[in-house]
């Protein structure tokens, strides 16, 4: 090429690339400055919380003893392994149920604004201080020697309900005072957009920790009822169920294993469900 040409080329600078990396001397998983968002944080909140951290471990270690009970079976501590998995199961099953429908109870309510909120929510705080495990062993008498493990169940997710809902309508109203929503709202931001940029995430880990307290309820009201015999069906024997014909029978032996296993998993729910609340909660300023 011609020096005539070279020089009416138009001058183009070299690109430059800028590579972003961690600083000299730091992990990306450790550094705060590239350290992940809320949720891990969270999680690091709920593992520091010494009683929810210790009751995840014996769930966990109560979820695999269960499971080789039922393989290995036989023994007063086989039985008492057997019985949980009927306490645990009905448990869960019956406080998912209640969950569900406290968090229905308290979206709806939040949802079609502050008058029908007073009129929806009055009931739910109103009956979260009654003694509503006695209502289990009601229903139990009501129903009959026959009664089946669904009746059984949705009393039982009726029973836990309201307190998820009351939980949850003030984890929702926390959530809306934010300073984020009422930004993204001057800003015009569309409600679905909102919904599903802003609220839903935030809400995930409150509402979460507001359900969790359906369970404790769920396995007390269930091991309440089986220990006055009207608790699960004859043919299916959980902790209550054990307990309750170890006493009868006077025998020690029978009675220590679903007793102390009861005791200990009521005592595992009831801490991871108090850290949760501390890690999670908005009400409470514990999820930022």
């Amino acid at each position: 090429m011609s020096e005539e040409h070279e020089a009416a080329r138009p001058y183009r600078p070299a690109r430059q690339y800028v590579v972003l990396t961690c600083p000299a001397g730091t992990d990306s998983r450790t550094d705060p400055h590239w350290r992940d968002g809320p949720w891990q944080k969270a999680g690091q909140r709920l593992t520091a919380h010494r009683p929810a951290a210790t009751g995840l471990t014996v769930l966990a270690a109560l979820m695999l003893a269960v499971a080789a009970g039922l393989v290995a079976g036989g023994g007063p501590v086989g039985t008492a392994l057997a019985a949980g998995h009927q306490s645990l199961t009905f448990a869960l099953l019956a406080g998912l149920g209640g969950a569900a429908l406290g968090l229905l109870w308290a979206a709806t309510a939040v949802a079609l604004g502050e008058r029908a909120e007073r009129a929806m929510m009055a009931p739910a705080a109103a009956v979260t201080g009654l003694p509503l495990a006695l209502a289990l062993p009601l229903a139990g008498g009501l129903l009959g020697p026959e009664r089946g493990l669904v009746p059984m169940a949705v009393v039982t997710a009726l029973i836990a309900a309201p307190a998820v809902a009351v939980i949850a309508r003030d984890e929702l109203r926390a959530l809306l005072r934010r300073e984020f929503l009422s930004a993204a709202q001057a800003a015009g931001i569309p409600n679905g957009r909102r919904l599903r940029r802003h609220i839903l995430p935030n809400a995930v880990l409150p509402l979460a920790a507001a359900a969790w307290t359906a369970l404790p309820r769920a396995l007390m009201a269930e091991s309440l009822a089986s220990l006055l015999g009207l608790g699960l069906p004859e043919r299916v024997t959980g902790w209550g169920t054990a307990i309750g014909a170890a006493v009868r029978a006077g025998d020690a032996v029978a009675l220590a294993g679903p007793a102390l296993l009861l005791a200990l998993t009521l005592w595992a729910l009831h801490g991871v469900g108090d850290g949760m609340r501390l890690a999670f909660s908005t009400a409470a300023g514990g999820h930022q």
